[in-house]
């Protein structure tokens, strides 16, 4: 079910230099419309190991892929910045790559076929790869056709026989930190990728998880945290151009990245400079695992004055999210929630295996009258503060747990929207 890593698993280097040990922390994409057995739920050991040789940053815990990904309750075409994300990249796209109707274009992890769709809206063809099998039949049912597997040489098999073609666009948004097995996963994107194509990738950047501290990045779903230096060192490897990159608001800190076969192609100035600073400011060294152990230290002890004030079983948390657990375990906030929120689709009125309680929908929040809520969902706290001004008027309050732990009142919620 899992294994521990304590080799480099992007370069085989035998030795992780440093590590960085969380709280264990349970799968957080179960829901169960019962509660589950005791026995079954179960935290997992999360850690982060630093290579000296390739840069890398791992998850050094790797759950099985089945477990991770039988089924996934987040969906692209519900975040309506998400969709409008995708809308203008996709115009971007079109426009710098010289895209034309008929060229194929491949998702990896492709979700439910939101940014594909608007590829398929412009003529192209299009196609899907995500192993979340509920998730392959959303998709096909509106008309992306999807493969509900992981991304494997077999799937490009399939992908070369049905087409007879390469993929002149290969895109993995989100998902470029997924796989246990990534070099493969590179090595398949180079034979599938035609000899004038492009392969874009977006995902959380390494520099601003160290210096925004977003611990809710850390669960065993993202099994890398990547750097410009890491991502060029593995491309190199493949006889791929890592040759641009741009730093992109996405999960409060992420990078698109731009590759393609030509080896001969000038790296643009941008993704020098990031490199650049990389190295000068220690972001590929594991020094900064030390910041991040006395920041989680710090906000432990600002939580616990905090959580002091209020009575124990009247705080609950805001949000299921997958990032949830983490800081709330982290920050030893876990053991007082006696409710969770929510209103997704797939989680309102289920258990959820971050303890086994049922997911009520927001609207209870006046009928319960918590005097706490943590704000879990912490990517939404702005508009999650805005929707509920009543409840802080009417002597509720919230913790935010990024970007640092800070209580919200009626007094003061007007600096936060």
């Amino acid at each position: 079910m899992i294994k521990t890593s304590n080799y480099c698993r992007l370069c085989n280097y035998k030795k992780l230099s440093k590590k960085l040990i969380l709280k264990p922390i349970p799968l957080s994409e179960k829901f169960n419309s019962k509660p589950f057995n005791k026995n079954s739920l179960k935290n997992f050991p999360i850690s982060l190991g630093h290579c000296e040789n390739c840069k890398s940053v791992q998850t050094n815990e790797v759950v099985s892929p089945n477990l991770l990904w039988s089924d996934f309750t987040y969906l692209s075409g519900q975040t309506k910045f998400i969709v409008n994300h995708f809308k203008n990249l996709a115009d971007q796209f079109k426009k710098r790559f010289d895209l034309k109707k008929n060229d194929l274009i491949l998702d990896i992890g492709s979700n439910d076929g939101t940014f594909l769709n608007f590829f398929k809206k412009k003529g192209m063809k299009v196609v899907g790869v995500d192993p979340a099998k509920n998730l392959a039949t959303l998709a096909n049912k509106k008309g992306i056709f999807t493969y509900g597997e992981f991304f494997n040489n077999k799937t490009i098999k399939k992908i070369k026989r049905k087409y007879k073609k390469k993929a002149k666009l290969i895109l993995c948004f989100n998902t470029f930190a997924h796989s246990e097995n990534l070099r493969d996963i590179v090595k398949n994107i180079h034979d599938i990728l035609d000899e004038r194509g492009v392969f874009v990738f977006e995902c959380q950047y390494l520099r601003d998880i160290y210096d925004k501290k977003i611990l809710g990045t850390i669960f065993h779903e993202h099994m890398y945290h990547h750097s410009i230096s890491s991502l060029s060192n593995l491309f190199d490897y493949f006889n791929l151009n890592l040759y641009d990159a741009k730093l992109v608001n996405i999960q409060k800190g992420s990078i698109l990245g731009f590759v393609t076969k030509n080896k001969s192609k000038n790296k643009t100035k941008e993704i020098l400079k990031l490199k650049n600073i990389e190295k000068k400011k220690g972001y590929i060294s594991n020094k900064k695992f030390d910041d991040l152990r006395k920041f989680i230290n710090h906000q432990k002890k600002k939580a616990k004055r905090i959580i002091k004030q209020f009575d124990k079983n009247k705080i609950g948390s805001y949000g299921s999210a997958r990032s949830g657990p983490t800081y709330a375990l982290n920050f030893s906030l876990s053991k007082c929630i006696k409710f969770i929120f929510d209103d997704h689709p797939l989680k309102v009125n289920k258990f959820t295996s971050f303890l086994n309680i049922k997911v009520l929908p927001t609207k209870d929040i006046s009928k319960i009258k918590p005097f706490l809520l943590i704000i879990l969902a912490y990517l939404h706290s702005k508009k999650i503060i805005k929707s509920n001004l009543n409840y802080l008027k009417n002597g509720g309050a919230f913790l935010l747990v990024y970007p640092e732990i800070i209580l919200i009142n009626k007094k003061n919620y007007k600096k936060f929207i």
